[in-house]
């Protein structure tokens, strides 16, 4: 089955040889990752995320780092805050 999606990704252009390898490192991230804490599991998501887009590691912790402070920054805004209680009701 998953040759037949490997090779449904290359027949639209995508080279097969690229993927398989992708689906490999994705593999062996989650085969070798720590599932006992979030750590572990937050390692394997970037692991796995590096493994599909090429990008580093570090460079992905990067971007997730940024994004979840700008996410607990507009959470943590008394504007957003109201809004938000306004749209859940809660």
């Amino acid at each position: 089955m998953l040759n037949t999606l490997i090779q449904t990704i290359a027949n639209l252009g995508f080279d097969a040889e690229a993927i398989t390898t992708a689906f490999n490192r994705v593999i062996e991230t989650i085969r070798n990752g720590d599932l006992s804490s979030m750590q572990g599991l937050s390692d394997i998501f970037t692991g796995i995320i590096a493994a599909l887009t090429g990008a580093s590691a570090a460079d992905i912790n990067a971007i997730l780092s940024s994004l979840i402070t700008s996410v607990i920054a507009i959470l943590s805004d008394d504007t957003t805050s109201s809004v938000l209680s306004t749209i859940t009701g809660a």
